[in-house]
């Protein structure tokens, strides 16, 4: 599961959200909505877990050979065996209510038998899921809280420039920035006429770009950029997030987006020098895989990806170090 929601406390620490008198009640339900994705998502009603353990609760309770009279199979499985006859060749002749629940004495009917080894096959396969996902949480709970352990340092002087490379490419449609942090580059690109939409992990910080009035999903950026349809998106700018992921998952998100890029349009990546890694702190150095690529790796990448043109962003102004390369979907 995503980190999507901070942990205990940390909507404290950064200030008390949703109390600004001054947000106007479209910036509230913006904000409303946005959690309300973010609960119904990592909530576990309705997910496959929760349906295949209902679904084989109700197997075993209704129909197991366990519970005679929970129903009418039950009913069958348990019919009287008193009459003493055999079936044979000619028992296919009997009606089909008088063979259901007939055998010798002593022994179970095929029907019971049956049942018996379908309730066992999904207690052996629910182990076996059980045993499956045990190990998949434990192997994924060190990266839980990668966005909060290496937090995306906002673009601040870095947003003008790169909204305006983008806008001058797109050729129309949404715009993705991700992680957006607080909005800026999202306000950037609405002042220079585009559609933006912001992806942020981070809950708290993307109520405060939601209460700015900026357009964000509480989500990682696979997660978003999985479900948008092919050749969907105008641009898509990544940042933060390519700092903390490890390869092998930064190019299939790569692979994605070029995807749901429309032709021609632009992706940006900006990512933090490679001495970054060291500067973290001990927590972060532990705990999360990814570490800043060099220039020249994201470079090759993007080209193995499919991209073209890529490049330096043409104003590199405000970077702080961090390096921003341009590339374009094939035509």
């Amino acid at each position: 599961m995503s980190a999507g929601l901070p942990p205990t406390g940390a909507a404290d620490q950064s200030g008390e959200l949703g109390e600004d008198e001054n947000l106007s009640p479209a910036d509230r339900a913006r904000a409303a909505e946005a959690l309300h994705d973010a609960f119904t998502r990592l909530a576990p009603q309705g997910s496959d877990a929760w349906n295949f353990l209902a679904a084989f609760t109700h197997l075993g309770d209704r129909y197991g050979p366990y519970h005679p009279g929970a129903s009418a199979l039950s009913d069958a499985l348990s019919t009287r065996r008193s009459d003493g006859r055999r079936t044979g060749p000619l028992d296919r002749l009997r009606p089909r209510r008088d063979r259901a629940g007939r055998s010798p004495d002593g022994e179970k009917t095929d029907l019971e038998e049956a049942m018996g080894h379908v309730v066992e096959a999904f207690r052996f396969l629910s182990a076996r899921v059980e045993t499956l996902e045990s190990r998949l949480a434990a192997q994924d709970r060190p990266v839980d809280g990668a966005a909060w352990l290496v937090p995306a340092r906002d673009l601040g002087a870095l947003a003008g420039p790169v909204a305006a490379h983008m806008w001058a490419l797109t050729p129309g449609g949404v715009i993705v920035h991700a992680d957006c942090g607080e909005g800026d580059l999202l306000r950037a690109l609405h002042e220079c006429g585009a559609e933006a939409h912001g992806v942020e992990p981070r809950g708290a910080v993307a109520l405060r770009a939601i209460e700015r009035g900026c357009a964000v999903t509480i989500a990682e950026a696979s997660e978003d950029v999985t479900s948008r349809p092919d050749g969907s998106v105008g641009g898509v700018v990544l940042s933060g997030v390519v700092d903390r992921l490890p390869l092998h998952a930064l190019v299939p998100l790569l692979a994605q987006s070029r995807r749901v890029l429309r032709r021609g349009a632009p992706l940006v990546v900006i990512s933090e020098p490679a001495a970054a890694a060291a500067a973290r702190d001990a927590a972060a150095r532990d705990l999360v895989d990814g570490v800043p690529l060099q220039e020249a790796t994201w470079a090759l990448l993007l080209e193995r990806a499919g991209f073209v043109e890529v490049a330096p962003l043409p104003d590199r102004t405000g970077q702080d170090g961090r390096s921003a390369l341009s590339a374009v979907a094939p035509s």
